[in-house]
């Protein structure tokens, strides 16, 4: 406190003080956002364990080759971690939280999660009825537009690169065919 009566308290946190606008607060997800966010990663991750890798992958064929599912099973396995440790960490941090922003949309985060569960769905069938090599360009596509990439030489020389390098990759280093 200062004894002056017209000068703000500069003990006081505020986004003023800081050099931000009160706007600038209100900008991102809100602590129920993470939240949901976290646990559709825990859903996820939960769903790939138990049920995609271990239904869409084989056995190893030999004694010393690695097993199709084992770096899908490392990558999912860290995120299911990370998932816990975000939900984790937000849910003690949420009552701390609960006063800054106390009205988060939550139709807007339900919408966005089934408008993303759609698009995978829409993938994973144009996977097997279009192929990879179809449906990976449109997707790298749709995500550098959304992305807020504009030059159609970098997304070109983007999709070409990354679609040969792991439809080779895959073929030559793992010996497998992708769609």
């Amino acid at each position: 406190m200062t004894d002056r009566p017209n000068e703000p308290d500069t003990d006081a946190a505020s986004p003023a003080l800081e050099g931000k606008s009160p706007a600038d607060s209100s900008a991102g997800p809100g602590p129920r956002q993470e939240l949901a966010a976290g646990a559709v990663l825990i859903a996820a991750s939960l769903f790939a364990l138990l049920w995609l890798i271990p239904n869409h992958t084989g056995e190893a064929a030999g004694d010393l080759e690695v097993a199709p599912g084992f770096f899908p099973q490392i990558a999912v396995w860290s995120l299911l971690v990370l998932s816990v440790l975000f939900v984790g960490h937000r849910l003690i941090r949420f009552p701390k939280l609960r006063g800054i922003r106390p009205a988060t949309g939550g139709v807007a985060v339900l919408a966005e999660i089934a408008i993303l569960a759609s698009a995978s769905l829409l993938v994973a069938w144009a996977l097997g009825a279009a192929g990879y090599l179809v449906v990976a360009p449109a997707v790298m596509a749709a995500g550098l537009l959304a992305g807020g990439e504009r030059r159609w030489w970098t997304i070109g020389l983007v999709i070409a690169g990354v679609t040969a390098a792991t439809w080779f990759g895959a073929d030559l280093l793992f010996g497998v065919q992708l769609p």
